[in-house]
C-alpha cells in the first residue's frame, strides 16, 4: 500500500516524486515505457525558459520569476551544476496583412 502513487515519469512526475520524498511517504512512481523521461521530456534541451514573453502581471509572469528565484538553490540541493548566461533578445515586428514575428539571439 503507497501514501501516494505518481503516475508518470517525465519531468513533472519525477519532480514531484522528488519533492515528496523529502516527507516520511510511502512514494510509487509509475511509467509505462521502459525508462523515465524517454516520452516528451526527452527532447528537452535543458534550456531555463528565462520568461521574457509572458505577459506582465500573468500567471506565467509571476511563476517564472518565482522559478527563477529557486533555480540555483534547488541546483545546489541536488549538485547539478548549472550556467547562468545571458542572452539578449531582440523581437522584429514586421506587419504586413499579418504579424510576423522573428527572433534573433545574441
Amino acid at each position: 500500500m503507497y501514501d501516494v502513487i505518481v503516475i508518470g515519469g517525465g519531468v513533472v512526475g519525477c519532480a514531484i516524486a522528488r519533492e515528496l520524498s523529502r516527507y516520511r511517504l510511502k512514494l510509487c512512481l509509475l511509467e509505462r515505457a521502459e525508462d523515465v523521461c524517454t516520452g516528451t521530456s526527452k527532447a528537452n534541451s535543458a534550456i531555463v525558459h528565462a520568461g521574457f514573453d509572458a505577459e506582465p502581471g500573468s500567471k506565467k509572469a509571476i511563476f517564472n520569476v518565482r522559478g527563477s528565484e529557486h533555480k540555483s538553490e534547488s541546483f545546489g540541493r541536488l549538485l547539478f551544476r548549472f550556467k547562468h548566461s545571458q542572452a539578449l533578445e531582440i523581437w522584429l515586428v514586421q506587419i504586413m496583412g499579418t504579424h510576423k514575428f522573428n527572433a534573433m539571439r545574441f
